[in-house]
């Protein structure tokens, strides 16, 4: 990730996410985010109704962050980023990402330049082009 100059990525559910971590998780109008900085640990971003499931899924990271239907997924990313020291820099956007989230994330931490994940990604051996399959190869 630093050999791209990237300070964090930010996956949205597909097959970055399941290789990367193991979590399979179909994608929603609710939006379920994986934090990955450059230095220190991952942050998960999810839905408060799906906190006991996805505990279940999660092995890597205990920094689980849920927001309430009134509340805003983007605002706890920014927050997320901030944490980890990620208020300047660039930030890695999964392709995998929707323009909403895309563009929700922007809107909460309007400092940080965003750019495409992809090369960093394929550099750990995420093969953007397969359907979510976990690191072993197995659906």
């Amino acid at each position: 990730m630093k050999e791209f100059g990237l300070s964090a990525i930010v996956l949205e559910p597909g097959p970055a996410m399941f290789y990367l971590t193991g979590v399979r998780w179909g994608k929603s109008e609710r939006s379920f985010i994986l934090v990955i900085p450059a230095k220190g640990e991952p942050a998960w971003v999810l839905p408060g109704f799906e906190e006991m499931r996805a505990r279940e899924l999660i092995h890597s990271g205990a920094d689980i962050r849920v927001w309430q239907e009134d509340e805003s997924p983007y605002e706890r990313v920014a927050q997320a980023l901030k944490d980890r020291g990620v208020a300047a820099g660039r930030v890695g956007m999964d392709d995998a990402a929707r323009f909403f989230v895309f563009d929700g994330v922007r809107k909460e931490a309007p400092k940080l330049d965003y750019v495409s994940a992809t090369q960093a990604l394929k550099s750990a051996g995420v093969d953007l082009t397969q359907p979510a399959m976990g690191r072993r190869g197995k659906q």
